[in-house]
């Protein structure tokens, strides 16, 4: 109990000191983490630690997927949206696949697909780091992104 009320504490100081895009990144490396945990799991035919896994990854898929704001994120939001959905259909079909190394093959494409995304937000993110940081020392107002130029919706 102790830990989870520490995780919860930790999680809670995260969210309000972390930038939004850092944030994005951190859910991608856990999926791309907990996929990679499952890759191993198949390679060693540990079936329930391989579903825990995958589910663990396809958990923090559809986290990110409730977080879309389509209000404000235009044709990009539809397009993450979709993005979302077909990687975690993916995610969950690999426990459906007998022949292991097909498995671990299917596994690995996944984490492949997330990289590439995960690369984009943490482009993402440095730009705003790095905009912010100009920004601070001009004593500017905060960072935003919004839909209009990039499609996605960030205030940091």
């Amino acid at each position: 109990m102790v830990q989870k009320t520490n995780s919860y504490k930790a999680y809670i100081k995260a969210t309000s000191t972390v930038a939004k895009t850092r944030q994005v990144v951190m859910l991608y490396d856990g999926a791309i983490r907990f996929l990679k945990q499952g890759a191993i799991a198949i390679r060693e035919k540990r079936i329930e630690a391989r579903f825990h896994l995958l589910n663990k990854s396809s958990e923090i898929i559809v986290g990110l997927q409730s977080s879309i704001d389509f209000e404000n994120g235009d044709k990009i939001a539809h397009t993450l949206h979709g993005f979302y959905t077909q990687i975690n259909r993916r995610i969950l079909a690999i426990n459906f696949i007998k022949d292991m190394q097909e498995s671990e093959k299917q596994c690995n494409e996944v984490i492949a697909d997330l990289k590439q995304m995960r690369d984009v937000w943490d482009s993402i993110d440095q730009n705003l780091s790095t905009k912010a940081g100009s920004n601070a020392s001009e004593n500017a107002a905060p960072v935003s992104a919004s839909g209009s130029d990039s499609g996605i919706v960030i205030s940091a």
